[in-house]
């Protein structure tokens, strides 16, 4: 009880402390080294007075309302640009607030436009006249100019209206004949882009020795004359040709067309500007051919050989004289699988190949050879030899029909097969996997555990039964035991015996295997749970 009332005396001493600060400050006190921050009934800060974050002294607003709109700006062509003025006045007459900063001075060929990031062109800083603002370079075609008022905290306001106007372009009198005079002009000054398009001559131009070695230039074209006055080089204006007396050298030949006889048998550089090799035999025939898009080579019959370097790997075309069918070599993948595709045939309503493929990819090693749609590689049909790394497979496959796939499959010590083995048209038997026959009256794990539980088997000629089973509950007469899987089931009925598995008392029950699947059991005497009947060796025919 002591502690908590020296507390709270504690506390008011604190508190008359801090009442008395206020009454020093409310009566002329100071402030130390410190800033006293003003809030709104919100408790949201709108000024600061003292010491500022940057060492400064003073008063500083803060989240200020946005300033009133500014009046609308003069504005005055320049050349090339705009000067633009603000009379330092909001268009409402009222005064600037306290927290005023800065006019920002917009800029755009629309008119009515927002001011945004993209029209800001520049600032006219704080000052309670005003300011001016020049902004260049400008195209020549109308402007329009809008200014927004910005406070302390960065605030804007409302933009002013707009003001039009269009930069100066320099022409009429500003230049007039004989207002630049050659020592005006700096050397180096004058360069293509400042010439007319078109220079005419009314004389030559020589460049050398007007007797004796020169250039010359004139309206015949151009004309290169050696030391003793010959022509070596000569250019045509009128059908421009050109003549060499002395040899090529060292040069650079960009454009035109380079060749080497102009009929019959020849060799055509850039022909009609296409930017490759032409070979043409005697008669006149193009065989070969060197361009961006490959090689191409055409025999005297007219079988075509191309080499295509326009993808990740190469590829090779072997065309047909008649041009109707090719087989063609290409690499592909990442891991530059190698492909061989036959020409196309027909078979069936579709247009087929057979292809090779060597190589590795995703993971895969294979060899293989297999016969697919020219449309889609992805479907094939006919036989089909796959070589990797740990098997052999060869066969059939059809991805149409994946129940007509049969081939033989070899891996490391076993030869392996899929589909069904025939021999002289009559199925081989290939002993299946254990199934299960479905219950009824029977349970199919037998009284005496010791006993098989009865299951099937099929090698694709007979289905065998294997094991014993027990009646689930007693009876004299006749029980459905059990029902055969589809695909097991005889063609016909079959009766059977079937043997008590006791030595001290055997007798035997009838055991009707049906067409439709069911398996009775028939006994003149009672049977019992704990009876244990061997159905082992029972089998019949599936065809």
């Amino acid at each position: 009880m002591a502690q908590d009332f020296a507390s709270e005396l504690a506390r008011l001493k604190q508190d008359v402390k801090e009442i008395k600060k206020g009454q020093r400050y409310a009566h002329g006190g100071s402030i130390e080294n410190a800033a006293l921050e003003v809030k709104d009934d919100a408790g949201t800060l709108r000024a600061v007075i003292g010491v500022q974050p940057d060492g400064t002294v003073g008063l500083v607003a803060h989240d200020g309302p946005p300033p009133g709109v500014p009046s609308a700006p003069v504005v005055a062509p320049t050349i090339g640009g705009l000067r633009v003025v603000w009379d330092g006045t909001l268009a409402d007459g009222s005064t600037l607030p306290a927290d005023f900063d800065h006019i920002a001075v917009h800029v755009s060929t629309t008119s009515g436009f927002i001011p945004s990031a993209d029209t800001y062109a520049g600032t006219i800083t704080k000052a309670g006249d005003g300011g001016v603002l020049p902004v260049l370079p400008l195209p020549y075609e109308a402007h329009y100019v809008r200014l927004t008022a910005v406070n302390t905290s960065g605030i804007p306001g409302d933009p002013s209206a707009e003001t039009e106007a269009t930069p100066t372009r320099v022409d009429g009198p500003d230049l007039e004949a004989g207002s630049v005079t050659a020592a005006a002009i700096q050397a180096g000054a004058v360069t293509a882009e400042k010439l007319e398009a078109v220079l005419q001559l009314v004389t030559r131009l020589v460049a050398g020795d007007p007797a004796g070695a020169r250039v010359e230039l004139n309206e015949d074209g151009l004309r290169v004359y050696s030391a003793g006055g010959a022509q070596t080089i000569g250019f045509n204006a009128a059908d421009g040709s050109g003549s060499f007396t002395g040899a090529v050298t060292g040069s650079t030949v960009t454009g035109g067309l380079i060749q080497t006889a102009t009929s019959g048998q020849r060799i055509t550089l850039n022909e009609a500007g296409q930017n490759k090799i032409i070979v043409y035999n005697a008669s006149g025939t193009a065989i070969g051919e060197l361009s961006a898009q490959g090689l191409l080579v055409a025999g005297t019959g007219g079988a075509i050989l191309a080499l295509d370097p326009n993808n990740t790997f190469p590829s090779l075309r072997m065309t047909n004289q008649a041009r109707t069918n090719e087989a063609v070599i290409n690499v592909s993948g990442t891991n530059a699988v190698l492909g061989m595709n036959s020409g196309t045939f027909s078979s069936g309503g579709q247009t087929w190949k057979w292809r090779n493929l060597y190589g590795a990819e995703g993971g895969n090693e294979f060899w293989a050879a297999e016969r697919v749609r020219n449309d889609n590689t992805l479907i094939n049909e006919g036989g089909r030899i796959v070589l990797g790394p740990t098997s052999a497979d060869f066969g059939y496959q059809s991805s149409a029909d994946p129940s007509q796939n049969a081939y033989v499959r070899t891996v490391a010590g076993q030869v392996r097969t899929i589909g069904a083995l025939i021999n002289n048209n009559r199925p081989v038997p290939v002993p299946g996997a254990w199934a299960s026959l479905t219950e009824g009256a029977w349970s199919t794990t037998p009284s005496s555990t010791s006993y098989q539980s009865i299951r099937i088997q099929s090698d694709g000629t007979r289905a065998y039964l294997d094991g014993a089973a027990s009646t689930k509950t007693g009876f004299t007469g006749n029980q459905n035991a059990f029902t055969i899987p589809v695909g097991m089931r005889p063609l016909k009925n079959h009766f059977y015996g079937l043997v008590r598995a006791t030595s001290g008392d055997p007798r035997f029950l009838g055991c009707l295997v049906q067409s439709t699947g069911t398996i009775t059991v028939y006994a003149s005497t009672a049977v019992a749970t704990t009876d244990t009947f061997d159905f082992s060796d029972i089998s019949w025919p599936l065809d």
